[in-house]
């Protein structure tokens, strides 16, 4: 082992600073509910989703003598609900613990701060 590790491993840090990098693709995505479940390794894997009625598939107008479509169509739609899976994640288990905590701390947060007014 060298002397700057020696000195390194002996001297514990009384802080850490952690750096948030955000990639160019990041995005935030609005979500309604979740789907998932445990992976082969006994991780927990969840989609997160949010819901909306569908677009149409395809749609048929007639078209009018003018060229103008008329208002009616034929409509083909794919679901009466359409979840559009936002983002996929897997986590160990302590992982899950730990966000389930945050998640119950901000939810009393946001219940308290409602009491308030």
């Amino acid at each position: 082992m060298t002397e700057q590790r020696k000195k390194t491993k002996q001297k514990a840090k009384s802080e850490l600073t952690f750096k948030y990098v955000h990639p160019d693709g990041l995005r935030d995505c609005y979500v309604n509910g979740a789907w998932g479940g445990l992976t082969p390794r006994k991780e927990i894997h969840m989609h997160l989703y949010s819901e909306r009625h569908p677009i149409p598939k395809t749609a048929t107008h007639k078209v009018k003598k003018n060229g103008s479509l008329e208002k009616s169509a034929k409509i083909e739609l794919g679901a009466d609900v359409v979840r559009l899976v936002q983002a996929s994640v897997i986590m160990n288990i302590n992982t899950a613990i730990s966000l389930r905590d945050w998640l119950t701390k901000t939810i009393e947060s946001v219940v308290e701060t409602e009491k308030e007014g």
